[in-house]
Protein backbone atom coordinates (compact mmCIF):
# COMPACT_ATOMS: atom_id res chain seq x y z
CA UNK A 1 0.00 0.00 0.00
CA UNK A 2 1.63 3.49 -1.17
CA UNK A 3 -0.53 5.47 1.71
CA UNK A 4 -0.19 4.61 5.04
CA UNK A 5 -2.92 5.21 6.66
CA UNK A 6 -1.90 5.67 9.94
CA UNK A 7 0.42 8.64 8.78
CA UNK A 8 -0.09 11.47 10.60
CA UNK A 9 -1.40 13.87 7.49
CA UNK A 10 -4.14 15.75 9.86
CA UNK A 11 -1.10 16.94 12.56
CA UNK A 12 -2.12 20.52 14.27
CA UNK A 13 1.66 21.48 13.48
CA UNK A 14 1.91 20.49 9.71
CA UNK A 15 0.43 23.94 9.17
CA UNK A 16 0.72 27.00 11.55
CA UNK A 17 1.48 30.62 12.06
CA UNK A 18 4.42 31.88 14.07
CA UNK A 19 5.71 34.43 15.76
CA UNK A 20 9.31 36.39 16.46
CA UNK A 21 9.18 34.49 19.60
CA UNK A 22 8.51 31.14 18.25
CA UNK A 23 10.07 31.14 14.65
CA UNK A 24 13.42 29.37 16.43
CA UNK A 25 11.07 26.53 17.58
CA UNK A 26 8.64 26.33 14.58
CA UNK A 27 11.38 26.42 12.04
CA UNK A 28 14.68 26.48 12.27
CA UNK A 29 14.48 23.33 15.12
CA UNK A 30 11.37 21.77 13.21
CA UNK A 31 13.51 21.99 9.90
CA UNK A 32 15.77 19.61 11.43
CA UNK A 33 13.62 16.68 11.23
CA UNK A 34 11.67 17.91 7.63
CA UNK A 35 11.57 20.54 5.39
CA UNK A 36 9.58 23.51 6.69
CA UNK A 37 8.78 26.27 4.33
CA UNK A 38 8.11 29.83 5.74
CA UNK A 39 5.59 32.04 4.06
CA UNK A 40 6.41 35.59 4.60
CA UNK A 41 3.02 37.64 3.90
CA UNK A 42 1.28 41.15 4.65
CA UNK A 43 -2.35 42.49 5.67
CA UNK A 44 -4.26 43.60 2.04
CA UNK A 45 -1.66 41.84 0.12
CA UNK A 46 -3.83 39.94 -2.74
CA UNK A 47 -1.02 37.85 -4.22
CA UNK A 48 -0.89 36.52 -0.68
CA UNK A 49 -4.42 36.01 -0.43
CA UNK A 50 -4.08 33.68 -3.79
CA UNK A 51 -0.89 31.61 -2.98
CA UNK A 52 -2.29 31.37 0.57
CA UNK A 53 -5.34 27.98 0.16
CA UNK A 54 -2.87 26.26 -2.76
CA UNK A 55 0.66 26.31 -0.82
CA UNK A 56 -1.48 24.77 2.01
CA UNK A 57 -3.56 22.09 0.33
CA UNK A 58 -0.13 21.26 -1.73
CA UNK A 59 1.27 20.72 2.05
CA UNK A 60 -1.39 18.93 3.32
CA UNK A 61 -1.10 16.25 0.46
CA UNK A 62 2.36 15.42 1.09
CA UNK A 63 1.28 13.32 4.00
CA UNK A 64 3.86 15.25 6.68
CA UNK A 65 7.08 15.13 4.49
CA UNK A 66 6.62 18.56 4.36
CA UNK A 67 5.45 21.69 7.27
CA UNK A 68 4.25 25.28 6.49
CA UNK A 69 4.73 27.96 8.63
CA UNK A 70 2.91 31.66 7.90
CA UNK A 71 4.98 34.56 9.03
CA UNK A 72 3.04 38.16 9.30
CA UNK A 73 6.34 40.23 7.59
CA UNK A 74 5.14 43.54 9.27
CA UNK A 75 4.66 42.08 12.61
CA UNK A 76 7.59 39.69 12.02
CA UNK A 77 9.89 42.75 10.72
CA UNK A 78 13.11 41.75 12.60
CA UNK A 79 12.89 38.05 10.75
CA UNK A 80 11.61 39.58 7.60
CA UNK A 81 14.76 41.67 7.89
CA UNK A 82 17.09 39.17 8.49
CA UNK A 83 16.41 37.11 5.71
CA UNK A 84 16.46 40.21 3.49
CA UNK A 85 12.63 40.31 2.45
CA UNK A 86 12.33 42.69 -0.03
CA UNK A 87 8.38 41.92 -0.70
CA UNK A 88 5.27 39.75 -0.26
CA UNK A 89 4.61 37.08 -0.45
CA UNK A 90 7.87 35.45 -0.60
CA UNK A 91 8.39 31.86 0.78
CA UNK A 92 11.74 30.30 1.80
CA UNK A 93 12.21 26.33 2.16
CA UNK A 94 14.26 25.70 5.80
CA UNK A 95 16.29 22.36 5.61
CA UNK A 96 19.01 21.72 8.39
CA UNK A 97 17.84 25.03 10.30
CA UNK A 98 18.81 27.35 7.85
CA UNK A 99 17.06 28.52 4.30
CA UNK A 100 18.25 26.62 1.27
CA UNK A 101 16.00 28.14 -1.73
CA UNK A 102 13.28 30.57 -1.95
CA UNK A 103 11.23 32.21 -4.45
CA UNK A 104 8.85 35.29 -4.92
CA UNK A 105 4.95 36.09 -5.78
CA UNK A 106 1.99 34.00 -6.41
CA UNK A 107 3.32 31.29 -8.57
CA UNK A 108 0.66 28.35 -10.02
CA UNK A 109 -0.07 25.29 -8.58
CA UNK A 110 1.85 23.38 -11.30
CA UNK A 111 5.13 25.14 -10.40
CA UNK A 112 4.91 25.36 -6.34
CA UNK A 113 4.26 21.37 -6.40
CA UNK A 114 7.60 21.34 -8.75
CA UNK A 115 9.19 23.51 -5.85
CA UNK A 116 7.97 21.00 -2.98
CA UNK A 117 9.04 17.81 -4.82
CA UNK A 118 12.29 19.28 -5.44
CA UNK A 119 12.72 20.14 -1.63
CA UNK A 120 11.18 16.94 -0.37
CA UNK A 121 13.53 14.72 -2.82
CA UNK A 122 13.50 11.40 -4.38
CA UNK A 123 10.21 10.76 -6.02
CA UNK A 124 7.82 13.05 -3.71
CA UNK A 125 5.86 12.36 -1.04
CA UNK A 126 3.60 9.40 -0.97
CA UNK A 127 0.88 10.74 -2.15
CA UNK A 128 2.49 12.65 -4.75
CA UNK A 129 3.85 8.70 -6.26
CA UNK A 130 -0.02 7.40 -5.28
CA UNK A 131 -1.43 10.26 -7.67
CA UNK A 132 1.52 9.12 -10.44
CA UNK A 133 0.61 5.58 -9.96
CA UNK A 134 -3.36 6.37 -10.29
CA UNK A 135 -2.51 8.80 -13.18
CA UNK A 136 -0.69 5.77 -15.22
CA UNK A 137 -3.55 3.40 -14.21
CA UNK A 138 -6.08 5.61 -15.96
CA UNK A 139 -4.25 6.25 -19.08
CA UNK A 140 -3.56 2.85 -19.42
CA UNK A 141 -7.41 1.92 -19.36
CA UNK A 142 -7.57 0.30 -15.52
CA UNK A 143 -10.47 2.83 -14.65
CA UNK A 144 -11.32 0.73 -11.49
CA UNK A 145 -8.24 0.09 -9.96
CA UNK A 146 -7.38 3.79 -10.57
CA UNK A 147 -10.58 4.94 -9.06
CA UNK A 148 -9.70 2.86 -6.06
CA UNK A 149 -5.99 4.47 -5.56
CA UNK A 150 -8.06 8.15 -6.10
CA UNK A 151 -10.52 7.02 -3.22
CA UNK A 152 -7.01 5.98 -1.15
CA UNK A 153 -5.62 9.27 -1.94
CA UNK A 154 -8.82 11.40 0.08
CA UNK A 155 -9.35 9.36 2.86
CA UNK A 156 -5.68 10.34 3.49
CA UNK A 157 -6.35 13.91 2.11
CA UNK A 158 -9.85 14.47 1.68
CA UNK A 159 -9.18 18.25 -0.44
CA UNK A 160 -6.34 17.15 -2.54
CA UNK A 161 -7.89 18.48 -5.95
CA UNK A 162 -5.99 16.08 -8.04
CA UNK A 163 -7.55 12.80 -6.86
CA UNK A 164 -11.17 14.60 -6.58
CA UNK A 165 -10.58 15.14 -10.28
CA UNK A 166 -9.34 11.47 -10.88
CA UNK A 167 -12.38 10.26 -9.09
CA UNK A 168 -14.51 12.51 -11.62
CA UNK A 169 -12.27 11.27 -14.55
CA UNK A 170 -12.42 7.26 -13.51
CA UNK A 171 -16.31 8.02 -13.20
CA UNK A 172 -16.50 9.07 -17.00
CA UNK A 173 -14.02 6.15 -18.24
CA UNK A 174 -16.60 3.90 -16.49
CA UNK A 175 -19.73 5.13 -18.03
CA UNK A 176 -21.26 6.82 -14.88
CA UNK A 177 -21.69 10.12 -15.71
CA UNK A 178 -24.42 10.79 -13.02
CA UNK A 179 -21.74 9.90 -11.08
CA UNK A 180 -19.51 12.10 -12.04
CA UNK A 181 -21.54 15.17 -12.35
CA UNK A 182 -22.60 14.49 -8.79
CA UNK A 183 -19.20 15.00 -7.25
CA UNK A 184 -18.80 18.00 -9.94
CA UNK A 185 -21.82 19.63 -8.03
CA UNK A 186 -21.32 18.68 -4.75
CA UNK A 187 -17.53 20.20 -4.44
CA UNK A 188 -16.95 23.97 -2.77
CA UNK A 189 -16.54 27.42 -4.69
CA UNK A 190 -12.93 27.35 -4.16
CA UNK A 191 -11.80 23.92 -5.51
CA UNK A 192 -14.04 24.10 -8.79
CA UNK A 193 -11.51 26.60 -9.87
CA UNK A 194 -8.64 24.23 -9.34
CA UNK A 195 -7.03 23.54 -12.77
CA UNK A 196 -7.33 19.92 -11.94
CA UNK A 197 -10.92 20.16 -11.26
CA UNK A 198 -11.78 22.15 -13.94
CA UNK A 199 -10.09 19.95 -16.68
CA UNK A 200 -12.33 17.12 -15.05
CA UNK A 201 -16.02 19.48 -14.65
CA UNK A 202 -14.82 20.47 -18.75
CA UNK A 203 -14.59 16.31 -19.34
CA UNK A 204 -17.53 15.34 -17.74
CA UNK A 205 -19.70 18.41 -19.60
CA UNK A 206 -18.13 17.02 -23.25
CA UNK A 207 -19.06 12.95 -22.19
CA UNK A 208 -21.57 11.51 -24.71
CA UNK A 209 -21.59 13.69 -27.23
CA UNK A 210 -19.63 11.44 -29.14
CA UNK A 211 -22.16 8.72 -29.54
CA UNK A 212 -22.35 9.32 -33.43
CA UNK A 213 -21.64 6.19 -36.32
CA UNK A 214 -18.31 8.01 -38.38
CA UNK A 215 -19.01 5.94 -41.18
CA UNK A 216 -21.66 7.63 -42.41
CA UNK A 217 -20.13 11.02 -41.27
CA UNK A 218 -16.93 10.22 -43.83
CA UNK A 219 -19.73 9.35 -46.13
CA UNK A 220 -21.13 12.93 -46.03
CA UNK A 221 -17.75 14.81 -45.32
CA UNK A 222 -16.58 12.67 -48.78
CA UNK A 223 -19.86 13.85 -50.80
CA UNK A 224 -19.37 17.29 -49.59
CA UNK A 225 -15.90 18.34 -47.67
CA UNK A 226 -17.45 21.70 -46.65
CA UNK A 227 -20.08 19.74 -44.85
CA UNK A 228 -19.12 21.71 -41.48
CA UNK A 229 -21.65 20.41 -39.17
CA UNK A 230 -20.95 16.31 -40.19
CA UNK A 231 -17.33 17.63 -39.44
CA UNK A 232 -18.21 19.00 -35.94
CA UNK A 233 -20.08 15.74 -35.45
CA UNK A 234 -17.15 13.38 -36.51
CA UNK A 235 -15.02 15.14 -34.39
CA UNK A 236 -16.71 15.29 -31.24
CA UNK A 237 -17.52 11.31 -31.77
CA UNK A 238 -13.68 10.94 -32.48
CA UNK A 239 -13.10 12.67 -29.22
CA UNK A 240 -16.20 10.56 -27.30
CA UNK A 241 -13.64 7.32 -28.52
CA UNK A 242 -10.86 8.62 -26.85
CA UNK A 243 -9.34 9.85 -30.20
CA UNK A 244 -8.07 13.31 -29.35
CA UNK A 245 -6.08 14.17 -31.56
CA UNK A 246 -7.72 12.91 -34.57
CA UNK A 247 -11.24 14.69 -33.10
CA UNK A 248 -9.11 18.37 -32.41
CA UNK A 249 -7.96 17.91 -36.55
CA UNK A 250 -11.07 17.96 -37.40
CA UNK A 251 -12.56 20.96 -35.38
CA UNK A 252 -9.21 22.49 -36.76
CA UNK A 253 -10.37 21.92 -39.91
CA UNK A 254 -13.61 23.74 -39.88
CA UNK A 255 -11.90 27.06 -38.39
CA UNK A 256 -9.75 27.07 -41.30
CA UNK A 257 -12.53 26.66 -43.71
CA UNK A 258 -14.72 29.12 -41.39
CA UNK A 259 -14.03 30.02 -38.22
CA UNK A 260 -17.26 32.32 -37.97
CA UNK A 261 -19.16 29.21 -38.42
CA UNK A 262 -21.85 28.76 -36.44
CA UNK A 263 -21.04 31.31 -33.96
CA UNK A 264 -17.07 30.35 -33.62
CA UNK A 265 -18.67 26.82 -32.14
CA UNK A 266 -15.31 24.71 -33.94
CA UNK A 267 -13.04 26.89 -31.97
CA UNK A 268 -14.59 27.26 -29.09
CA UNK A 269 -15.33 23.40 -28.77
CA UNK A 270 -10.99 23.24 -29.16
CA UNK A 271 -10.80 25.21 -26.26
CA UNK A 272 -12.88 22.95 -23.76
CA UNK A 273 -11.51 20.13 -25.34
CA UNK A 274 -7.90 21.84 -24.10
CA UNK A 275 -9.46 22.18 -21.04
CA UNK A 276 -10.87 18.58 -20.59
CA UNK A 277 -7.58 17.11 -21.82
CA UNK A 278 -5.37 19.39 -19.61
CA UNK A 279 -3.85 22.48 -20.60
CA UNK A 280 -0.13 20.84 -19.99
CA UNK A 281 -0.74 18.02 -22.20
CA UNK A 282 1.56 17.64 -24.99
CA UNK A 283 -1.02 17.01 -27.84
CA UNK A 284 -2.90 20.01 -26.51
CA UNK A 285 0.52 22.28 -26.76
CA UNK A 286 1.03 21.47 -30.36
CA UNK A 287 -2.64 22.19 -31.33
CA UNK A 288 -2.59 25.20 -29.34
CA UNK A 289 -0.02 26.35 -31.68
CA UNK A 290 -1.26 25.02 -34.64
CA UNK A 291 -4.81 27.01 -33.86
CA UNK A 292 -2.83 30.11 -33.23
CA UNK A 293 -1.28 29.39 -37.08
CA UNK A 294 -4.54 29.90 -38.15
CA UNK A 295 -6.26 32.33 -36.26
CA UNK A 296 -3.01 34.76 -36.71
Amino acid sequence: MIIDPNAPAGAADLIKDTTTETFMADVVEASQEVPVLVDFWGPGCKPCETLKPILENLVRSMGGAIKLVKVNAQECHDIARQLQVQSVPTVFCFKGGRPVDAFQGALPESELRKFIDKQIGGEGSPITQALAQAKELLESGDAANAQGLYMQILEHDNSNPEACAGVMRTHVALGNIDSAKEIADNLPGELKSNEHIASAIAMIDLAGQGNVDTSELEAKLDADPNDHQARFDLAMALYGAGKNEEGLTQLLEIVKKDRTWNDDAARLQMLKIFEAIGLTDPLVIQMRKKLTTVLF
